[in-house]
């Protein structure tokens, strides 16, 4: 009894420490905002004292000749054009679709689309665009994709799994990375047990030691899992749609379906990104699936989980898709424009040789490609998959 005690005291003390670091993650975003608000109205003041702030910023050599494009269905707040005497043009609002979409606040006033103050942990490029982070490349940012999608799915699990998550529930997290998603969840669910396992080699080394955390190595998930059979209650699993070759997906699977109890659970989350709009954006992304697929990738694996799950054994027990606009003026978007930038970042040294360009001229395009998406209003969609064991039925 005192060695539960003993654990429950440590997981506590960890938890406080935890939630401090949320608290200053959430308290740098009201002041990003409060920031912004300043920011906004110094803007207007630079626009009318001097007329000579007619040329933007920015990485384009169009900017002032391209209207942003409209979807068909728009808030009203969305703009027509850009204002041509504004230093820092105020962004469209975001649009409102059958499925849920990252929407800003209407009645805020225009404002840059980000801030200098708007970054979890320290950064160093500095980005001459106003359609982007001024610092956006995070030695972290895993941080900021955990709390973006913490924020647009509603928590770190859905209703689904909730049922599961009790008291001695076995959870296994695939793909820890930097580990914020598994941190939050051990102290949130302190009496449950987890597993952090990752292939990236010291990518777990930085994780402190809690009592309810486990850490295990993996080659690629595909060639076996350290588990015995019905064992586990939750497996996660968030972006590993460019981890995996297709032909390996049915491997994985049949691997959960050992593992998981007969009523144990697997949750995916995936992005599909896949923005259209100008000709740049449009070829870009189609070459990025060509490279994909000559590694034997599917770029578009997100919308087809569902599917994957149903052929290899599982109940679609629930399917969400989130739509987030790049300029919408929330943290949310903010954060995953910041980790798409940092995702093609650490792609840099497979894509930039297949595109014939040095790494200088790639970070370019990756940042001219993002610059264009928030101009136009592009799209991003998030889907969060969750399945259950299919029940075998014995037929004589």
């Amino acid at each position: 009894m005192g060695a539960v005690n003993s654990k429950k005291k440590e997981v506590k003390a960890y938890a406080s420490k935890y939630s401090n670091s949320l608290m200053q993650y959430s308290s740098s975003t009201t002041s990003s905002q409060q920031q912004q608000q300043t920011s906004s109205t110094s803007h207007k003041k630079v626009t009318e004292t001097n007329d000579s702030l007619k040329t933007k910023t920015s990485i384009y050599s169009t900017d002032s000749a391209t209207t942003p494009t409209s979807n068909t269905t728009t808030n009203s707040n969305k703009n027509t054009g850009l204002n041509q005497k504004s230093v820092a043009p105020p962004l469209p609002s975001s649009t409102n679709t059958t499925t849920t979409t990252s929407t800003p606040n209407s009645t805020s006033e225009p404002r840059p689309f980000f801030s200098e103050t708007n970054s979890l942990l320290q950064n160093a490029h500095q980005s001459n665009s106003f359609y982007l982070p001024k610092d956006w490349d995070l030695k972290e940012y895993q941080y900021n994709l955990h709390f973006a999608l913490k924020s647009l799915f509603g928590g770190n699990v859905t209703p689904s799994v909730t049922p599961r998550l009790k008291k001695g529930a076995r959870v296994v997290q695939m793909g820890t990375c930097s580990g914020p998603w598994i941190m939050d969840m051990a102290t949130q669910y302190p009496e449950c047990h987890f597993t952090a396992v990752e292939v990236i080699p010291n990518s777990l080394q930085a994780l402190p030691s809690l009592p309810n955390i486990s850490f295990q190595r993996d080659q690629l998930f595909t060639q076996g899992l350290d588990f015995p059979d019905e064992s586990i209650d939750y497996v996660h699993l968030r972006s590993m749609g460019l981890s995996i070759n297709a032909e390996k997906w049915p491997l994985l699977y049949a691997e959960l379906r050992r593992i998981l109890k007969p009523d144990g659970v697997v949750r995916l989350e995936e992005i599909h990104h896949a923005p259209a709009g100008t000709v740049m954006i449009e070829s870009f992304i189609e070459t990025l699936r060509q490279i994909l697929a000559d590694h034997n990738q599917d770029y578009d694996i997100a919308p087809k989980h569902g599917a994957i799950l149903q052929e290899n054994g599982f109940q679609v027990l629930e399917s969400k898709k989130k739509t987030v606009v790049y300029g919408s003026d929330d943290k949310v978007s903010e954060d995953l424009v910041i980790v798409i930038l940092n995702g093609f970042e650490d792609l840099g040294s497979v894509l930039a040789p297949r595109l014939g360009l040095d790494i200088e001229d790639y970070r370019h395009r990756v940042e001219m490609i993002c610059a264009q998406c928030v101009k136009i209003n592009a799209h991003m969609n998030w889907y969060s998959w969750v399945g259950k064991k299919a029940s075998t039925t014995i037929s004589n």
